[in-house]
């Protein structure tokens, strides 16, 4: 389990404030992508721990991070097979949680309106903070 999943899960509020991921991003900046890449794919996995835990609870984040299904959080196409596999049609409405909640975290709109697709969303999220990297 990772470290910001298992903070998600043992806290009903943020431990690791938006500050703190962009002082975290921006710090990494020097350093090398992989660094920037680790810290979004901590932010992720902190969104997902809160988001499927605020829509299905702690008991069932639980059991799926149990099962290992957040470990392909970063790879759209596996993770939602995993997830269509125990959700069905209901996958699209957890990768939808979850990315809003990302999405809240790094400071980009979020239009429900828009056509959906995961790895477009994370696509997004990630090019957002490599440009606030970059800016900054």
């Amino acid at each position: 389990m990772s470290r910001s999943l298992a903070l998600a899960m043992g806290s009903s509020i943020s431990t690791m404030p938006q500050d703190d991921f962009r002082a975290s991003w921006k710090t990494s900046r020097t350093n090398s992508k992989l660094a920037q890449e680790k810290t979004f794919s901590s932010m992720l996995q902190l969104s997902i721990g809160e988001g499927v835990r605020a829509a299905l609870g702690q008991a069932i984040l639980g059991v799926l991070n149990g099962q290992g299904l957040f470990n392909e959080a970063t790879a759209p196409k596996e993770f939602h097979r995993k997830l269509q596999t125990i959700f069905g049609n209901g996958a699209t409405v957890l990768e939808k949680v979850i990315i809003k909640d990302l999405f809240r975290k790094l400071n980009i709109p979020y239009n429900s309106q828009d056509r959906f697709d995961y790895g477009e969303a994370l696509d997004r999220a990630k090019e957002a903070c490599a440009v606030e990297a970059r800016t900054k």
